[in-house]
């Protein structure tokens, strides 16, 4: 049996623009057939990663690897296999059927045009006679399904997408999170994905990372709070969950009330002596993680999922296991606000 190769491996990638370092990861490895989920404030290097795994651009430092290959000596079918949908896509000053079949001429790929067009825009929820309109005669949601269209008819094999349903109605962007998951289903795409709407984001991916300042959190260690928040006398949001449990984050006065919490795993300590600032909570699942030699300990506050890394150890010290009552202490000050 062969050693299983994963999707992506990134080592050591530094990436600057002009003198500013806009991107530091030691270390990422991602696996196929995935919803990927990337999460992070804005300028934190998303769309700089999503740059460099869809090969636009090079890291300065550092290795990719796709497939097991070498991103420097990737041939150009292979670099094919992924594709990227942009923030604000580019649609060409012609019909939408142009638009559509243009990846699919570059590859010299022409057969059954018609229907493939037709088979693109159903699954984005446009019907056939979409194809003889002009660019000019879309509305946002449109002209974004169709910049979409024109990626699924590639039926690629990791499919990036950069903010798919920022700016546009609440009925495009349904129809298009339905598209992104067919195409799962249908083809196993591998989809990276980056959005606002992170609880949608949250509840359909497989894995998450994030970015803050250009540096990476891993999936098992993200853990994120939603809105509604509450405010105290200091007008600093106050999450109160349904048990009536409070954490009050300061120097939150200036955050929006749609602002999302990111709380990295490290900064979130089980039964420390600190007893006032704790919350109680119950532990729902141990198991091991699958890329180091740690637990994962998945617990819960308020009906709210929270994780952490604890070593065999530390688990067996604190006598820990599924049902066990813990207090548990977040470390308000290095959270992060997205």
């Amino acid at each position: 049996m062969g050693i299983m190769k994963h999707l992506y491996e990134l080592e050591n990638i530094t990436y600057f623009h002009e003198d500013k370092k806009v991107l530091n990861i030691d270390k990422l490895i991602l696996d196929e057939k995935q919803i990927i989920g990337v999460f992070g404030p804005n300028g934190s290097g998303k769309s700089t990663l999503f740059s460099l795994i869809s090969f636009i651009n090079k890291p300065k430092n550092g290795n990719i690897y796709f497939q097991g290959k070498d991103s420097k000596k990737l041939e150009h079918k292979n670099k094919q296999d992924v594709v990227i949908l942009p923030q604000n896509p580019y649609l060409l000053k012609k019909s939408v059927y142009e638009n559509i079949i243009y990846g699919l001429k570059l590859r010299n790929d022409t057969n059954n045009l018609n229907y493939r067009v037709d088979e693109a825009l159903s699954q984005v929820g446009l019907t056939s006679s979409f194809k003889y309109r002009y660019y000019n005669q879309l509305s946002g949601g449109e002209a974004q399904r169709v910049a979409l269209a024109a990626r699924l008819i590639l039926k690629p094999k990791v499919l990036i997408l950069d903010e798919p349903t920022s700016g546009v109605d609440t009925n495009s962007a349904q129809l298009i999170k339905e598209a992104i998951f067919l195409a799962k289903q249908k083809w196993d795409t591998t989809l990276i994905i980056s959005s606002h709407d992170h609880n949608w984001l949250n509840h359909t991916c497989d894995k998450k990372i994030a970015l803050f300042q250009g540096n990476l959190v891993e999936s098992g260690s993200i853990n994120l709070i939603f809105p509604p928040w509450q405010k105290d006398e200091n007008a600093n949001l106050v999450k109160e969950f349904i048990d009536n449990q409070k954490i009050v984050f300061e120097n939150s006065n200036s955050k929006k009330k749609d602002s999302i919490v990111m709380i990295n795993s490290k900064d979130i300590y089980i039964n420390c002596k600190d007893e006032k600032n704790s919350l109680d909570a119950v532990i729902s699942s141990i198991y091991k993680d699958p890329l180091e030699n740690k637990m994962q300990v998945e617990f819960v506050i308020g009906g709210i999922t929270f994780n952490i890394k604890l070593s065999k150890e530390e688990i067996k010290d604190n006598e820990l296991f599924p049902g066990s009552d813990i207090k548990v202490k977040i470390d308000t000050s290095k959270v992060c606000w997205i």
